[in-house]
């Protein structure tokens, strides 16, 4: 499947699934690592944070409540996500419909870059993951949650992905997530399990 091929699928998936996002089962694993999610934000001050692969934008809406004043940003491909986040978050954050290999920010502009339940459909993860440590200050942050399978699953799983019409690319291990970071320039990352099935990357840039 083609890099335009896996980005379609995954526009079109969420388009249809942006309304009910948020109590069906294919939010389940976002809701589940929700909390260790905003355990690793708790982990860093900041005053910009930037949300990739926002979706209905729970995670900026929870960021928000607990602190109050932060600049919040989010992109998301599918543009029913962004509408749906409109709606929860009205001008409490700036969201856009972007691509994450192609953030349209400019160097350095956030203290914190979060990514939940994203990564694992972009075909190119490297690509996305050096525009994060771009738009990130220096001794900035980075907190990514991920789908976490033991070996057996993972590679039955990662063997169907590709033949699933959601856009899904790939499952990685602990160690993938850490060495795709430091690939990117990202430093000290360090990866724990979160929720059920999911594991949590924090790093710096």
């Amino acid at each position: 499947m083609s890099e335009r091929d896996h980005k379609q699928l995954s526009r079109a998936a969420f388009d249809r699934q942006a309304r009910d996002y948020d109590h069906a089962v294919c939010g389940r694993h976002a809701r589940r690592i929700h909390g260790d999610v905003m355990h690793g934000v708790g982990r860093f001050d900041f005053s910009t944070v930037l949300d990739v692969g926002c979706g209905t934008g729970t995670t900026l809406a929870a960021i928000l409540d607990a602190r109050p004043g932060v600049h919040a940003l989010g992109v998301d491909l599918s543009s029913v996500m962004i509408e749906v986040a409109h709606q929860r978050l009205g001008t409490r954050a700036e969201l856009r419909v972007a691509d994450a290999e192609h953030l349209p920010f400019g160097d350095g502009v956030v203290d914190l870059v979060v990514c939940v339940d994203s990564l694992h459909h972009y075909p190119h993860p490297e690509r996305a993951l050096h525009e994060m440590r771009r738009v990130t200050r220096p001794g900035g942050g980075l907190v990514l949650g991920e789908w976490r399978l033991v070996a057996p699953l993972r590679q039955l799983m990662n063997a169907l992905l590709t033949r699933l019409p959601e856009g899904d690319v790939r499952v990685y291990t602990p160690r993938e997530l850490v060495d795709l970071a430091a690939a990117a320039g990202y430093s000290a990352g360090y990866c724990e399990p979160a929720g059920v099935r999911g594991q949590l990357l924090v790093s710096r840039r």
